[in-house]
C-alpha cells in the first residue's frame, strides 16, 4: 500500500485549503504542503479539516470583511487576472503579447470557404455537433445586415450576450466590425448593469434576449428617473417575445423592436419581423435579402402557401456541415437545402410563421436544450426507471425544463436528489426546474414517449394558431 497510496493528512487547514488540494489533484499535480508537481500521480487520499469558519469568494464579489472579521469567519479571496494572477495551463497573458508584439500586422491569407468558427450546438440525439462556419458565411450574413437592419460609424451596439453564442458573435461582434460601429461590452449581465450601459455609452442599438427586454421594462416601469431615449433599434431573438412585452417597451424606450429567426448552422438571423406597419404577430417575417426559404413536404418537395411543412433554408449564410460528421451533415443539408426540424407555412404575403416543432429542443435564454441529453443522464441513477424531458413555463413566463420520472419498484428519492444528480452532470442552464414523479409515461404502440400527452395544458409560443395568426391587426405607431 505504501508504494501505491499516499495521505494528505491536514486537520486544521484554511478555507481556501477545501478546494486548493482537490484541485491540483484533479489537474494532475501531486498535491503536498511544500511540493507542486507534474510527476505521475499516485492514488491519494485527502484527510481535510478547518480551524474555524471560513468564505471563499470570487474577485468581483462584495464581502463585508468587517462583519466577518466580528464572527471569526476567514475570508479567501479569488485573485483578480493581471500581471499577477493565475493562468490557465497552456495560456499566455494578453497584455504581455500586446507589449512585446510589433506594431507591424500582417492578416493571415484565408479562402473564403476555410473554416472561421466551430460552435457546438444540440441536436435531437442530444450530442453536441460542431457547426462549421466559414469566412463566407460571416461576409455573407454581413451583407445580409446591410440590407435590414443598416449599420454605420455612428452607432453604438451594446454587447451584452455571450460571444461564443451565434448570436451575439454574429450579430453583435461581426457585424460591428464589419460596419465599424463603436461597441460597449457589458462583461456580467444583470438589468442594472445593462441599463448603465446604454446610458453611459448612449447606445444606439441593443441586441438580446427576451428575458432582458422583460427585465429592462421592469426597471421601466418602478424608476423614477428618466429612461435613455437613445436607442434607435432593438432586436431581439433565441426565444418569442410576447407582443405586449415588445408594445410596453417601444413605448417606454421610445423605439423599434424587431424579432429575429435563424440557427447556429445558418450564422444566425434569416428572418426578420420589423415592428411597425408590416409588422404581423406570430410572424418570424420574410426571407432576408440573400436568403431561400422555403417550405417541403416529407418527401422534399415544395407546398403551396398556407399548408404546413418543414422549413428550409438555402443561403451563403448555411453551414457546410457538422465539423467531422458526415452522416448529420447529410441529414441535415440535402441538395443544398437546410433542414431546420421546423414546421410552418408561408402566407401570400411571403411571411413565415412556425406552428410546430420536429425537433423535440427546449429554448431558455437562447440556447438550445436537448431533451434527449437530459433523459439519457437521468437513465444513469440506480432508482430512475424511465425519463421524458419536457419545456414548461415558469412564473415569469420563460421556457424551463422539466423531467418526468418513473422510478423502479421500491426505489424512492425526492426532487431535490433528482436536481442535485443533474446539477453534478449537466451545465446550469440544462438542468431542471421542475421534477414530476409518475407511475408510467404515455407511450405509442411503438413505444415512443408521447410528449404532447404530457404537456396537457402547457401553451408552446412557437405553436402558432394559424386562424388567430391571420387576423389582421391595427399597426402601432
Amino acid at each position: 500500500m505504501a508504494d501505491t497510496w499516499r495521505l494528505i493528512f491536514n486537520p486544521e487547514g484554511d478555507a481556501a485549503d477545501m478546494v486548493a488540494y482537490a484541485s491540483a489533484l484533479v489537474e494532475g499535480r501531486i498535491a503536498g504542503k511544500y511540493m507542486l508537481s507534474t510527476e505521475k500521480l499516485p492514488d491519494t487520499l485527502v484527510v481535510q479539516g478547518f480551524r474555524q469558519k471560513g468564505i471563499l469568494a470570487g474577485a468581483d464579489v462584495d464581502i463585508n470583511k468587517d462583519t466577518a472579521k466580528k464572527y471569526d469567519i476567514k475570508v479567501a479571496n479569488y485573485p483578480r487576472s493581471g500581471r499577477g494572477g493565475p493562468k490557465p495551463v497552456g495560456t499566455v497573458n494578453l497584455a504581455e503579447v500586446l507589449k512585446t508584439s510589433s506594431r507591424k500586422f500582417n492578416a493571415v491569407e484565408t479562402a473564403p470557404d476555410d473554416p472561421a468558427v466551430l460552435l457546438y450546438t444540440s441536436g435531437t440525439t442530444g450530442r453536441p455537433k460542431g457547426v462549421t462556419l466559414t469566412h463566407r458565411n460571416f461576409a455573407q450574413q454581413c451583407i445580409n445586415v446591410s440590407k435590414v437592419l443598416p449599420l454605420d460609424e455612428s452607432d453604438t451596439i451594446v454587447l451584452v450576450l455571450p460571444l461564443f453564442h451565434v448570436y451575439g458573435l454574429s450579430n453583435g461582434l461581426i457585424s460591428g466590425v464589419y460596419f465599424g460601429t463603436r461597441m460597449t461590452l457589458v462583461p456580467q449581465y444583470s438589468p442594472a448593469k445593462l441599463l448603465e450601459a446604454i446610458e453611459h455609452s448612449k447606445a444606439t442599438v441593443l441586441i438580446a434576449i427576451p428575458t432582458m427586454y422583460m427585465h429592462l421594462l421592469q426597471i421601466a416601469r418602478t424608476r423614477k428617473a428618466s429612461i435613455p431615449k437613445s436607442l434607435r433599434l432593438c432586436v431581439s431573438g433565441g426565444a418569442p417575445l410576447s407582443l405586449t412585452t415588445l408594445r410596453e417597451f417601444e413605448e417606454a424606450f421610445q423605439t423599434r423592436i424587431a424579432e429575429g429567426y435563424g440557427l447556429t448552422e445558418t450564422t444566425s438571423s434569416v428572418c426578420l419581423n420589423k415592428s411597425g406597419e408590416a409588422f404581423k404577430p406570430g410572424s418570424i417575417g420574410p426571407a432576408a435579402e440573400g436568403v431561400e426559404m422555403r417550405v417541403f413536404d416529407d418527401n422534399d418537395a415544395e407546398v403551396p402557401d398556407g399548408q404546413e411543412g418543414e422549413i428550409v433554408i438555402r443561403s451563403d449564410v448555411v453551414t457546410p456541415g457538422y465539423w467531422n460528421n458526415p452522416e448529420e451533415t447529410a441529414e441535415a443539408i440535402r441538395d443544398g437545402w437546410l433542414h431546420t426540424g421546423d414546421l410552418g407555412y408561408r402566407d401570400a404575403d411571403g411571411f413565415f410563421f412556425i406552428t410546430d416543432r420536429k425537433k423535440d429542443l427546449i429554448i431558455r435564454g437562447g440556447f438550445n436544450i436537448s431533451p434527449r441529453e437530459i433523459e439519457e443522464l437521468l437513465f444513469t441513477h440506480p432508482a430512475i426507471q424511465d425519463a421524458a424531458v419536457i419545456a414548461v413555463h415558469d412564473k415569469r413566463d420563460r421556457e424551463a425544463v422539466k423531467a418526468c420520472v418513473v422510478l423502479h419498484e421500491g426505489q424512492s428519492v425526492t426532487e431535490r436528489e433528482v436536481l442535485d444528480f443533474c446539477s453534478q452532470n449537466l451545465a446550469d442552464y440544462k438542468v431542471p426546474k421542475y421534477v414530476e414523479f409518475r407511475p408510467s409515461l404515455p407511450k405509442s404502440a411503438t413505444g415512443k414517449i408521447l410528449r404532447k400527452e404530457l404537456r396537457e395544458g402547457y401553451h408552446d409560443d412557437r405553436l402558432l394558431d394559424k386562424q388567430s395568426a391571420g387576423r389582421k391587426e391595427q399597426p402601432h405607431g
